[in-house]
């Protein structure tokens, strides 16, 4: 007898486009053994600080995908983020040091719920938010340090070992 059970989906598959964006300039897979790394990503892997939140590769792409997400995939989004501890933890941290916040309760409690809501207005409203963009630079800052076996392609176990790094905020 076969089996009709359908492999399950990547834990992070909503990602899995963005990926292909910075790699490819496309939401297209890798559908072959190796495949020509976009020259937007190229020259942006050659730059200093290639996440730096400002109007640059990164960022566009990054803008681009969620405003191309569906509303499924917004949800989807808003589940992989709300469900990652060190994420919330490092952006609650991160906003206390920013506005000299003392790292009591209240002030925890102030920045975590502004936290929420900015991805609610992502889910419900697809409204960007600095915590979405921010998701962003520490979920995909890896990539731009990547060591490619050719600096101009990727190949299938490398776009695989990138796939299976997401989440992990390595």
């Amino acid at each position: 007898m076969k089996d009709n059970k359908s492999k399950p989906a990547h834990k992070y598959e909503v990602l899995i486009p963005f990926v292909n964006l910075l790699l490819f300039d496309k939401f297209d897979s890798l559908d072959s053994d190796s495949k020509k790394l976009s020259d937007f990503f190229i020259e942006a892997v050659k730059t200093s600080n290639p996440t730096k939140i400002e109007d640059n590769f990164f960022t566009k792409r990054v803008c681009f995908y969620l405003k191309e997400l569906s509303p499924k995939g917004r949800k989807h989004l808003f589940n992989v983020i709300f469900n990652n501890d060190i994420f919330i933890n490092t952006l609650t941290i991160g906003n206390l040091l920013e506005n000299g916040l003392s790292p009591d309760e209240k002030n925890t409690l102030s920045i975590q719920n502004k936290i929420l809501i900015d991805l609610l207005s992502y889910k419900e409203e697809a409204k960007f938010s600095r915590s979405l963009v921010l998701y962003f630079i520490l979920q995909f800052e890896f990539i731009f340090y990547f060591e490619f076996s050719d600096s101009k392609i990727i190949t299938k176990s490398e776009y695989i070992d990138i796939i299976n790094k997401l989440g992990s905020f390595k």
